[in-house]
Formats: structure tokens, sequence, C-alpha cells
């Protein structure tokens, strides 16, 4: 039921949205949240999204910056079960292409003690040669991450563990208590219908 109901909002956000990327950027899934100390920080989110065996997912990423905080570079690990699910590539989302914002992926696969494969992959994405006036990370849609389904793999729900640091840009300080959204994604029964299929999605 809770899959259902929350492919049900997604595609209606979706067919209002028209299926294209610059609906992304300007709805991030989520506003910067509030510390134990009352103060804002930024917010990096993962989508949730779904597919089937054989085929391709996509997560997409989102920034939610905070006003007079100018972000130059999120260095964030996402971390996940990869048996069924590899990732392919990483893409530049509206955000990035329009904030001059540079994305670096890199994955590193291992097996834990009881022989479970894991995925680490870390994605730097950064402002590295600053235009004059330039201003932070701006918010929306950063980036989307493509994964491939294992042919053979059953009906899953996989977590994408999401954790990040930030610095800002020029001085390269660090900025603290950066949030993060993890996301759930949802490998389907063959002959289901996946969550989305445009051409966004599947290039």
């Amino acid at each position: 039921m809770r899959i259902l109901l929350r492919r049900f909002v997604v595609i209606a956000g979706l067919i209002l949205a028209g299926c294209f990327p610059a609906a992304f950027a300007q709805q991030p899934s989520a506003a910067p949240q509030k510390t134990s100390d009352s103060k804002i920080t930024p917010k990096l989110t993962l989508g949730d999204s779904d597919g089937n065996p054989g085929g391709n997912i996509v997560v997409p990423i989102y920034f939610s910056p905070v006003d007079g905080m100018e972000v130059g570079q999120l260095k964030f690990d996402i971390k996940f079960v990869s048996k069924n699910l590899k990732y392919s590539k990483v893409s530049r989302g509206i955000a990035a292409e329009s904030g001059n914002v540079e994305i670096h992926p890199e994955l590193k696969e291992e097996k834990n003690d009881k022989g479970l494969e894991l995925s680490t992959l870390t994605i730097v994405a950064s402002i590295a040669t600053p235009k004059p006036g330039q201003k932070g990370i701006p918010g929306g849609l950063l980036g989307y991450i493509t994964f491939k389904v294992n042919e053979s793999a059953g009906p899953a729900n996989i977590t994408l563990h999401a954790t990040a640091e930030a610095a800002e840009l020029g001085t390269k300080k660090p900025i603290p208590n950066l949030q993060t959204v993890d996301a759930q994604v949802d490998v389907l029964a063959n002959g289901s219908e996946p969550l989305v299929s445009c051409f966004f999605f599947s290039h």
C-alpha cells in the first residue's frame, strides 16, 4: 500500500510537470531544516524511484541551499546493497548546468564478512573555477544517477543511504550540519509498469 500510494503521488506530480527536467529543478522534495541550535542548514535529497528487472532506475539528486550561505562544494557518499542494483552513470541536472557546477563520481565495490555485495558511490559537486560574481551551488535538480537492475532480480526495496559534507565558495570553510535524505528504490515484479516512462528517464 505504501509503494502504491507513493507511486500515485509521484505520477500525478510528473503529469503536472510534463515530465521535463526543469520541473525537478523547480520542485526540490525537501526544504532546508533547522538543527537543534535553530540554525537553518542546506539539504541534499535523493529522490525515490523504481524500475523493472533488466531495466534502468534513475534517482534524482536535489539540493536546497540557504540564503546568505554560498556553497562551493558538496561531497556525498551513497551506500547501498548492490547485488541486484549496479551503478551506471551520474549526469548533471539543470541546477548544475546553470550554476557552473562540475560533478565527479567515484565507485567503490566490496563484500562484507557475510559475502553481501555493497557499493559506495562518492560524488563531488563543485564550482572549480568560479566566474566573476559567481554565487554558490544553486538549488534544484543537481543531477541524477542511473542504476542498472539485475535481470534476475526479484521484487525488493533497496535503501540508498546518503551522508554529505559541504564547503563555502572561495574560502572552502566547512559548513556544519548539512542535512541529507535517503532514497528508497523499489525493484518491481516482472510485468509491472515502472513509475515513469519518458525521454528524460531513458537517456
